[in-house]
């Protein structure tokens, strides 16, 4: 028994590298490379919770020209999620004009197209809704959004902390 495992995998030496050692015993690919399409923008790991915040709202309309307000609960680069409570159907996978407005010191519009990603209508009251925003968004945009989210984590850090601004 011991001499067939031997004779399937070689001995490890010094003259056998690791690396092809390992890939005789693991047979799959090692040295995957990942697409450019599946590697995640760190810009969208920032999330902003915007319950402690003055409140931010956003337009949604619709293809068919429906005009949907939403109240912002986080917003990332990557997109935004918030409550609407219109009787406007809205279904996975629609592709919506998303509109908001920026609280920087130049106030700043943000248009965009997004996908919505997850509607959730458990609470009678409002729905849920997740939305990406599209490719569409360029990266001065995303930037403006990014730069917004750690300014604003920021001075709560300060406010929890006691630290005056500087």
């Amino acid at each position: 028994m011991f001499s067939r495992l031997q004779a399937a995998f070689p001995i490890l030496s010094e003259d056998v590298p690791v690396d092809r050692w390992v890939k005789k015993i693991f047979p799959w690919k090692t040295d995957r490379e990942i697409s450019a399409t599946t590697t995640l923008d760190n810009r969208e790991c920032y999330r902003l919770d915007t319950t402690n915040l003055p409140p931010l709202d956003a337009t949604l309309v619709s293809q068919s020209g429906a005009i949907i307000d939403i109240h912002i609960l986080d917003l990332s680069a990557g997109g935004l999620s918030g409550t609407v409570s219109a009787p406007e159907p809205l279904y996975k996978g629609q592709v919506l004009t998303l509109v908001f407005v920026l609280p920087l010191e130049d106030l700043t519009l943000i248009k965009t197209e997004a996908n919505l990603i997850l509607v959730n209508t458990q609470n009678p009251d409002s729905t849920v809704l997740r939305i990406e925003f599209s490719k569409t968004l360029d990266s001065r945009q995303r930037d403006l959004i990014h730069g917004f989210i750690v300014t604003k984590q920021l001075e709560m850090i300060r406010q929890l902390k006691g630290w005056g601004m500087s």
